[in-house]
C-alpha cells in the first residue's frame, strides 16, 4: 500500500512537470506567433498629413453609410477603422474612428463585437467627444441583444456623465429608459412583406404610393392633400430606441421648414394606440400622425425596419430615403428651396424622375454678404458656348478651355471628402483610359478645403488628367455648381452638350460625343505613318 502511494506520488509529480513544460511550450508558441504577426504587419511610417488623409477616408465612408446598409462597404469601413485604431491609437480623433467601427459592426449584426468596441472607447477615452454617441449606441446594442440591464447601465453612464450628462444624447437616453424595457428594439416585431417584392430603394425617383386614411384626429389624410409641398414620411414607433434618438432631428427640421411648404406625416407602427397617444401628449410632435396598426402603408412602402424615412417632392415623387442625423435637414433644405423656386401645380400628376446622389456645396461667402449678381444655373448652360476660363493646374501649368477646342472635354467637379464623388471615380478613370487618345480630355475641378488631401489622393489613385484646386470657387461659380459630383461635357466646337448633377452613364455619353467629334475632326496620321 505504501509502495503504491509512492508510485502514485512519483507519477503525479512527473505529470505536473509535463503539464508545466507543455504550458510553457504552448505559451512560447503563442508568443512566437504574435511576434511573427507583428513582424509581418509593421507600423507604416506616415506623415501627419497621410495619417489625416486615412482618417478623412474613414470619416467620409462613415458619414456616407450613416443611412445606408451596404454590407460590402460596411465591411470595408470595419477593415479601415480596425487598422487605424491599431496603428494610430494616439491620434487626436481616434475616438471618432472607434465610433464608426462600433456602429458598422452592430449594423453588420456583429453586435457583440460592436459592444466590445464601444466599451473600449468609454474605458480608454472616457471624456472624448464621441463617447456620448458611443454610450447611446452601446445601450441600443445591448437592447438589441435583449440585455436590458446592461443597456440601462450604458444609458445611465451617459446621463450621469460629468461632461455630456446635459447634452442631447443624454436626454435621448433618458427617454429610452422611460419606455417599456421588453420592447426596446430597432426592428419591427413582424417584418412587413413587400407586396411586389421590390426593395424600398427601388422606389426612389418614382411616384410615391398613394393612400387615403384617417389620422389620429379623425381627419382624412392623403398624399394628394399635400401635393405642391415637400413631405417627409416618417415610419417609427414609441418602443423603437433609434426612432426616439432621431426625434430631436425631426423636431428641429419641422420647426425650421413648417412655414415653407413642408409637412411631416408620422406613420406609427406601435402595437397599441394607447402607447402612441400617451407619448404624443407628453412630447411636442405637432405634425400629422397615423397609426398603421394593419401595416397598410408600411407594406406599400416596403418598410421592414424602423426608423425609415421617405422624402417626397412637390410633384409627389420619392426623392430620397433613409435620412438620419444631419443628412435629414440638408436634404429637406435642398428640396424645399427647389420647390419654392419651381412651384408645382397641386393638381398635376407625379412623374418619374431620375434619382441622383449628391452633396450640396456651402457658399464660399455668407449669403448675406454676397454681391447681388444674376444667378447662373447649370442647366441653362446646355446648348451654349462653354464659359471661358484660364487657370493653373496643380503642377503650375496653364489650363485654358480655349486651348482644348477640337476635343471633347469632361469637366468633373468633385472633392476627396465627397463620398458619391469617390464612388464615381472608377467610372471616370475607365472612361479616360478608353478615350484619351481619341481627342478626349478631362479637367478635374476640386472643391477640397485644402490642397494636401487632394494631392495625396491624386498620387495614390494615379489620376493622370488635368486637375485644378478651385480654392476661391471661381470655376464653380462660373458654372453655377451647387452640388457635387457634377459633370459637364463639352463638344469639339466648345458647346456644352451635357451638364448633370450626380451619376450617369458617363462612358456611353462620352463615346457618343467622341464619335461625333471624330467624324467632323478626324485624327491626323502621324509623320511616321506617312
Amino acid at each position: 500500500m505504501l509502495h503504491l502511494r509512492r508510485k502514485t506520488n512519483t507519477l503525479s509529480k512527473v505529470m505536473n512537470i509535463v503539464i508545466l513544460v507543455s504550458a510553457l511550450m504552448f505559451g512560447f508558441c503563442i508568443g512566437l506567433t504574435a511576434d511573427d504577426s507583428a513582424e509581418t504587419q509593421p507600423v507604416p511610417k506616415l506623415t501627419p498629413a497621410q495619417i489625416g488623409f486615412k482618417y478623412q477616408e474613414i470619416k467620409v465612408l462613415g458619414k456616407e453609410l450613416a443611412t445606408e446598409n451596404k454590407s460590402e462597404e460596411l465591411e470595408l469601413l470595419v477593415q479601415k477603422a480596425t487598422d487605424f485604431v491599431r496603428l494610430f491609437p494616439k491620434y487626436k480623433r481616434v475616438d471618432e474612428v472607434y465610433y464608426y467601427l462600433g456602429n458598422a459592426l452592430v449594423r453588420l449584426d456583429r453586435v457583440q463585437e460592436g459592444i466590445t468596441v464601444f466599451e473600449k472607447l468609454y474605458k480608454e477615452l472616457p471624456d472624448a467627444r464621441y463617447v456620448a454617441p458611443g454610450l447611446l449606441e452601446l445601450g441600443l446594442a445591448y437592447d438589441k441583444l435583449s440585455q436590458h440591464d446592461k443597456a440601462d447601465t450604458a444609458f445611465n453612464k451617459l446621463i450621469e456623465h460629468k461632461k455630456y450628462g446635459t447634452r442631447s444624447q443624454a436626454k435621448i437616453a433618458q427617454k429610452i429608459l422611460e419606455q417599456d424595457r421588453s420592447e426596446r428594439k430597432g426592428q419591427l416585431p413582424n417584418q412587413a412583406q413587400p407586396s411586389l417584392g421590390n426593395p424600398k430603394a427601388d422606389l426612389v425617383g418614382k411616384p410615391a404610393p398613394v393612400f387615403k386614411v384617417k389620422d389620429l384626429k379623425g381627419k382624412e389624410l392623403s398624399l394628394e392633400k399635400y401635393r405642391g409641398q415637400v413631405v417627409l414620411l416618417d415610419f417609427w414607433a414609441t418602443w423603437c430606441g433609434p426612432c426616439i434618438a432621431e426625434l430631436p432631428n425631426v423636431q428641429k427640421t419641422y420647426q425650421k421648414y413648417k412655414d415653407k411648404k413642408f409637412q411631416i406625416i408620422g406613420i406609427s407602427l406601435d402595437r397599441s394606440i394607447t402607447a402612441l397617444d400617451t407619448f404624443l401628449k407628453k412630447n411636442e410632435l405637432p405634425w400629422v400622425h397615423y397609426w398603421d396598426d394593419e401595416g397598410k402603408i408600411s407594406n406599400q412602402y416596403r418598410v421592414t425596419a424602423i426608423p425609415s424615412m421617405f422624402l417626397i417632392d412637390g410633384k409627389g415623387v420619392i426623392h430620397t430615403t433613409n435620412l438620419r442625423g444631419a443628412k435629414l435637414e440638408k436634404a429637406v433644405d435642398a428640396l424645399v428651396k427647389e420647390n419654392l423656386l419651381n412651384p408645382t401645380d397641386p393638381n398635376a400628376k407625379p412623374k418619374t424622375i431620375p434619382a441622383t446622389k449628391m452633396i450640396k456645396m456651402k457658399p464660399a461667402i455668407p449669403e448675406e454678404n454676397a454681391p447681388k449678381t444674376e444667378e447662373i444655373k447649370l442647366e441653362d448652360l446646355v446648348g451654349k458656348p462653354v464659359p471661358d476660363f484660364t487657370v493653373k493646374d496643380l503642377n503650375g501649368k496653364e489650363i485654358s478651355i480655349k486651348d482644348l477646342k477640337g476635343q471633347v472635354v469632361l469637366i468633373d467637379f468633385w472633392a476627396t471628402w465627397c463620398g458619391p464623388c469617390i464612388k464615381e471615380m472608377p467610372k471616370v478613370k475607365n472612361t479616360y483610359a478608353k478615350f484619351k487618345d481619341q481627342k478626349f480630355a478631362i479637367i478635374g475641378i476640386s472643391l477640397d478645403r485644402s490642397v494636401d488631401p487632394l494631392k495625396t489622393y491624386i498620387a495614390k489613385e494615379e489620376l493622370s488628367w488635368k486637375q485644378y484646386w478651385d480654392q476661391d470657387r471661381t470655376v464653380r461659380n462660373l458654372f453655377g455648381v451647387k452640388f457635387i459630383p457634377t459633370a459637364v461635357i463639352i463638344d469639339g466646337e466648345g458647346i456644352v452638350r451635357k451638364a448633370k448633377v450626380g451619376g450617369f452613364n458617363l462612358e456611353t455619353a462620352v463615346e457618343t460625343y467622341v464619335k461625333e467629334n471624330l467624324a467632323k475632326n478626324p485624327i491626323e496620321p502621324s509623320a511616321d505613318e506617312n
